[in-house]
């Protein structure tokens, strides 16, 4: 397969991620649809790690350090958000479960060490990242690992809990997706990344993300204490 091609797989990936990954959000939340979107969701994003790894390889200058961190940072998060969902048996982790915080420690890491290398030797090239993304996608990658250790810890968390450690993970995930096409050196044509309306979609996935978790962790809880003080009133009556 030859760079072109790659580039090819790249973009209809990158298309296939998008839409089955806000399709995910949209569809009702445990549907058969719901479950199809999610599994088309991690498998395009993985195979696209796989092929941005290619790229890499055959057109080094046109993939940067902070690309392949990016992606090793993607990919982690939708196949530990993936985990969480389908384990084996409640109460057990499997050993990918217990590979996890090793591969964001591994990702926080390199983080860093691309970040200080970045500070170190200054570019004045406008193609380089910027070196601030180093660190954040590092610390992103560190929270995770701690969350991970807790998640081992519990043996698997469960309730509520375990569903929003799968929905953090996935919206993170589906933001950076919805952020790639215009960050600089994406393959997608310029004029995307020109075009400021269409940013709009990463906000739409943070707000579609910080609904869902609160919606979680807080409306629920205030609808079961509605019930209870309806059940009080009730029975004073």
């Amino acid at each position: 397969m030859n760079i072109f091609e790659l580039r090819a797989v790249h973009i209809v990936m990158g298309v296939v991620v998008i839409l089955s990954g806000i399709t995910a959000f949209l569809v009702k939340k445990g549907s058969r649809q719901h479950k199809l979107a999610g599994q088309c969701f991690v498998g395009s994003q993985v195979l696209m790690g796989v092929v941005v790894l290619a790229q890499a390889c055959f057109t080094p200058n046109k993939i940067s350090s902070l690309g392949i961190l990016f992606m090793c940072l993607i990919v982690y998060l939708v196949v530990s958000a993936w985990l969480t969902i389908h384990r084996p048996k409640a109460n057990r982790v499997s050993n990918l479960d217990i590979a996890m915080p090793f591969v964001a420690l591994c990702i926080a890491t390199a983080g860093l060490v691309m970040g200080f290398d970045a500070l170190h030797h200054p570019s004045t090239s406008k193609d380089l990242p910027p070196t601030e993304a180093y660190f954040f996608f590092s610390a992103i990658a560190f929270i995770a690992m701690l969350l991970d250790v807790r998640h081992l810890n519990k043996r698997g968390l469960q309730g509520k809990q375990r569903i929003v450690r799968h929905v953090w993970r996935m919206s993170f995930a589906l933001c950076f997706a919805v952020s790639a096409p215009f960050s600089q050196g994406s393959v997608v044509l310029a004029w995307i990344r020109a075009n400021p309306v269409l940013s709009i979609s990463q906000m739409l996935v943070v707000i579609m993300a910080i609904f869902w978790i609160y919606r979680l962790l807080f409306a629920r809880r205030r609808a079961a204490q509605n019930n209870i003080t309806a059940e009080t009133a009730i029975t004073r009556q």
